[in-house]
């Protein structure tokens, strides 16, 4: 029987200066703890470094019940600029280890997962969290392209891979797996700029059925193309999952279900997983290929 991991990734960032509602941060973080543990499955809970100073005593708490803990960042919450993609190597490594070292005073220790804000980042991004010790996270979003946002994914792979040294968009042999969202290559928002992803608070659960059942079925057409078959839903500590009414608390209930009738539909198992454990069996199954990347030369155009 094929295996898939679900992922459940929660950005955390109530103290982010343009929503600054830790109230509501704590409120959502603790009910989204309790459908945890009510349905039985792991998550990852990306933190800025602010949130951390005043939530630890309950990400604490949650990584004893299994869940993982990483390092977000919204820069601007450090005093710097919105987007970690406009910033150079030099200063990408000085916003990441201030965080870092904010994450290790709180948490007792220094985060190996991390994710940007917006999905920001340049090519400088991997080696930078390569050389400060991550090992794994969330930083590609495919097909997004927001320039405004300095987010532009183009074609960049759709499943878990190393990232190239040089440039953000290809595989390569940067020391760090990349774990991208689940999207839905097809249906764009925002203009054409952004795929809809599989992001509770983005649209009800019957949309996001479609984007799971694409997907599964993807990578089970890919065989063993695609070594670690996975689906990611995300979202945020900015809205109040303690209400069984809240209209994100209801979808993810939603997604949940639809999860599993399909993947019973489809004869695969279901294993709920952090970040950390996908990045893991990544490791185990596609060992780091040091070799260098050769592409192929599109010479389709200079035939008559």
């Amino acid at each position: 029987m094929e295996k898939f991991h679900f992922n459940l990734q929660i950005d955390c960032e109530s103290t982010e200066p343009n929503f600054n509602n830790p109230e509501l941060g704590e409120k959502a973080i603790r009910g989204i703890g309790d459908i945890l543990n009510r349905e039985g499955f792991k998550a990852t809970f990306a933190v800025i470094p602010t949130d951390i100073k005043i939530h630890h005593n309950i990400y604490t708490q949650l990584e004893a019940e299994g869940h993982e803990i990483g390092l977000h960042t919204h820069p601007s919450a450090q005093g710097y600029g919105h987007f970690l993609g406009t910033y150079g190597y030099d200063d990408q490594i000085k916003i990441l280890d201030e965080g870092c070292k904010i994450f290790e005073d709180y948490m007792g220790y220094r985060p190996k997962h991390f994710t940007p804000g917006y999905a920001s980042a340049n090519d400088y991004t991997f080696p930078a969290l390569e050389a400060l010790g991550f090992t794994h996270g969330l930083v590609s979003m495919p097909t997004r392209n927001l320039p405004q946002c300095a987010c532009v994914w183009g074609n960049s792979p759709m499943d878990a891979h190393y990232p190239h040294r040089y440039n953000r968009c290809l595989v390569g042999d940067v020391n760090f797996v990349d774990i991208p969202h689940t999207i839905d290559w097809e249906s764009r928002m925002w203009g054409g700029a952004h795929p809809q992803d599989l992001r509770i608070e983005l649209v009800d659960a019957k949309n996001h059925w479609y984007t799971i059942s694409k997907n599964i079925i993807r990578q089970l057409h890919a065989g063993d193309s695609i070594p670690v078959k996975y689906i990611k839903a995300v979202t945020h500590n900015t809205f109040d999952y303690s209400d069984p009414k809240d209209f994100r608390h209801i979808t993810l209930i939603g997604v949940l279900k639809a999860l599993r009738d399909i993947c019973e539909s489809h004869n695969v198992e279901i294993c709920y997983s952090t970040n950390r454990d996908i990045a893991e069996e990544y490791r185990k199954v596609a060992p780091l290929d040091r070799q260098d990347v050769v592409l192929d030369l599109d010479i389709r155009g200079r035939k008559f």
